[in-house]
């Protein structure tokens, strides 16, 4: 008898060493858990503080919070600003070769965004077959797994989402949809940051009127080409612009005529060359436009010169104040610098200047370059 109970209490006291150790292991699993989130709050905050690219921000702060949460894709999506349409701005993990743009309310992202609310879906293939909706993008290859998608705010406005999975049912939990939400403060703070500072930085950048690269960032950008010349030996030519009889126009229908000319005369100034791929569009000053034209020779820099003096020559300019149209034409100077030339900024500038106002003294409205 004595025996059995023995045996009872061993057995009793195996038990509860058994689910003490279990408790050990659930509290050592907690507390690493912890230790792991504080350590991602911690360079999050850190990273969010001390980084203003927003794609190497988010390329650092998912790298950390992919030591604690075992996601394998993941997607942010922020709204563009007439909060009218959500771009999708970083993605890992997912198989994309073009660009995603969602309205608002579309697929699980743009339902996020349009409700503010947190998303946790445990199972994902009984998701495709009750919402036969997306979770990254649209057209995505459905798959097994679970997801959470967080409501990115900022003053309590949503700005976007951002939205992970695991290729496992239940590998991502409600405590990991909790989470992120308290992480999501620091991220849409630092996104917000960081798009505020793309704004300045490209305030800096641009002329305000046209939209063109300004004086400054005209200087710049040709240097830039100059020395890259100076490395690929590759030509490079550089046009200058300036509007027939301005001042007239100004005079006779006021400076906001004047203005809306000069806007219209930069969108066809960026769609007769390659402005919005290689060529650098700017405003040098007034009513004076000047375009750097990376690896085009002399030739084909006049040929695109003269395509946008005819354009230029055939269009109609709006004038609101007198509900009417004027014409107007410009004049155009071309310079290049070739094989092994080996020509100054400041002279390469006044080369195309002087080109310029060979057009003016020939009569303007045409396109010129100096004598080689």
């Amino acid at each position: 008898m004595a025996d059995e109970r023995l045996k009872e209490k061993i057995a009793e006291l195996e038990e509860e060493l058994r689910q003490a150790r279990v408790r050990e292991t659930e509290l050592g699993d907690l507390l690493e858990k912890k230790l792991n989130e504080i350590y991602v709050h911690y360079h999050v905050s850190r990273t969010v503080g001390s980084l203003l690219d927003l794609q190497e921000m988010l390329m650092q702060v998912i790298a950390v919070i992919g030591k604690t949460l075992p996601f394998e894709r993941m997607s942010v999506y922020l709204l563009d600003e007439k909060r009218e349409r959500l771009e999708l701005v970083f993605y890992n993990g997912v198989d994309l070769v073009h660009a995603v743009s969602l309205l608002p309310g579309e697929g699980t992202p743009g339902r996020i965004v349009e409700t503010g609310e947190h998303v946790h879906i445990h199972d994902l293939s009984v998701f495709y077959e009750t919402f036969n909706d997306f979770i990254h993008h649209p057209g995505e290859v459905k798959r097994d797994g679970s997801y959470i998608g967080i409501a990115l705010k900022v003053h309590k406005t949503t700005i976007g989402v951002i939205g992970m999975d695991s290729p496992r049912k239940y590998g991502l939990t409600v405590d990991d949809m909790d989470f992120m939400a308290i992480l999501s403060h620091q991220l849409a703070a630092g996104m917000e940051m960081s798009i505020l500072f793309d704004k300045i930085r490209l305030l800096s950048q641009r002329d305000g009127l046209t939209g063109l690269y300004n004086h400054r960032m005209f200087k710049e950008k040709l240097f830039q080409e100059m020395s890259r010349r100076g490395r690929n030996n590759k030509p490079l030519s550089l046009m200058m612009i300036d509007i027939d009889h301005f001042k007239l126009l100004n005079d006779n229908f006021g400076h906001q005529a004047g203005d809306a000319v000069l806007r219209e005369l930069a969108a066809i100034i960026t769609s007769q060359t390659r402005g919005n791929t290689i060529d650098i569009c700017c405003r040098y000053g007034g009513e004076e436009f000047s375009v750097v034209m990376p690896e085009l020779d002399l030739a084909q820099a006049m040929k695109v010169g003269e395509r946008l003096r005819k354009t230029v020559e055939a269009a109609s300019f709006r004038v609101k104040e007198t509900n009417g149209e004027t014409r107007l034409t410009v004049s155009l100077g071309v310079a290049c610098i070739a094989n092994a030339e080996e020509t100054g900024f400041d002279e390469f500038i006044k080369q195309a200047d002087d080109a310029l106002y060979l057009s003016k003294r020939n009569g303007r409205n045409r396109t010129s370059c100096l004598p080689r």
